[in-house]
């Protein structure tokens, strides 16, 4: 695995919470730090996608609500349609 050098700024009390977690277990804070950012990374992604998921599902809804009804009898047309075919097949033979 090849790492990336970056810096980054932590308030003191993150800080002290990462040199007690990576002397419990002994580690170093960088290491530790690489986890914790793995760890909050899977949540971040989890949160965006649900985020673009709820944009996504938010347009279709305006979508569908600027569309107008349409007052439409499925079965209504479909009987008319094989009445249509029954009578075309009939005056074939």
């Amino acid at each position: 695995m090849t790492l990336e050098r970056v810096q980054i700024l932590l308030d003191p009390e993150q800080r002290k919470i990462l040199r007690q977690i990576a002397r419990r277990q002994g580690k170093s804070v960088s290491e530790i730090t690489r986890q914790a950012i793995s760890l909050g990374l899977t949540a971040v992604q989890r949160e965006d996608m649900y985020t673009r998921r709820t944009i996504a599902l938010e347009k279709a809804k305006k979508l569908r609500d600027s569309m107008p009804l349409l007052d439409i009898d499925v079965i209504k047309d479909v009987k008319e349609m094989r009445e249509e075919r029954n009578i075309d097949l009939f005056n074939r033979h």
